[in-house]
């Protein structure tokens, strides 16, 4: 099986797409700033009136969802890595028609497990979660979702969803709660 050129392009510029769009996401814009250190156009004295226990309730929650992110950042940093393994291997030259193969299906298959690991999240928070990763492995598949607890007719719905989308057995599946 032979890969052109442009497939090849194609495949790293999208893998390099995810890894930038998560960078950017969890770094937030950057704001040029003054010779004070302060963001520019800033010059009036702002005055924050909010009560220390909402401050640190709003410090729990960016914490909260900074582990959120910061899961789906690690993960998508490790897919990144091992597809460009894989790449590494489709445009070496040397590559026997086997190994190839091989290396196509194995990005294949991470590319479908990402979209469904993905919809999956996104079908958690539908649900009334704040925030949800999921982790799949060889066997087994970890759920974290944002919450102050879990219901057990929660925790069959979450294993009941993994189960429809990644097909793998419920005994397979692990939930897990963070506030």
């Amino acid at each position: 099986m032979t890969m052109n050129k442009q497939t090849v392009w194609l495949v790293t510029m999208l893998t390099l797409m995810v890894v930038l769009s998560a960078y950017y996401i969890v770094t937030g814009p950057v704001e040029p700033v003054d010779e004070a250190g302060r963001p520019s156009g800033e010059n009036e004295v702002q005055v924050d009136l909010k009560t220390e226990e909402a401050d640190s309730k709003e410090e729990v929650q960016k914490a909260s969802s900074d582990y959120f992110v910061g899961y789906q950042l690690q993960r998508n940093n490790l897919r990144s890595k091992m597809t460009e393994e894989y790449m590494n291997i489709l445009t070496n030259p040397k590559s026997s028609k086997k190994e190839l193969e091989e290396a196509q299906r194995k990005i294949d298959e991470l590319m479908k497990v990402d979209k469904t690991e993905s919809v999956l999240e996104e079908l958690i928070r539908n649900e009334g979660f704040r925030d949800a990763v999921v982790i799949s492995g060889d066997r087994h598949v970890d759920v974290i979702v944002q919450s102050e607890k879990l219901t057990h007719s929660q925790v069959v719905k979450l294993i009941s969803l993994v189960k429809k989308h990644l097909d793998v057995p419920a005994t397979q599946v692990s939930v897990a709660y963070r506030p």
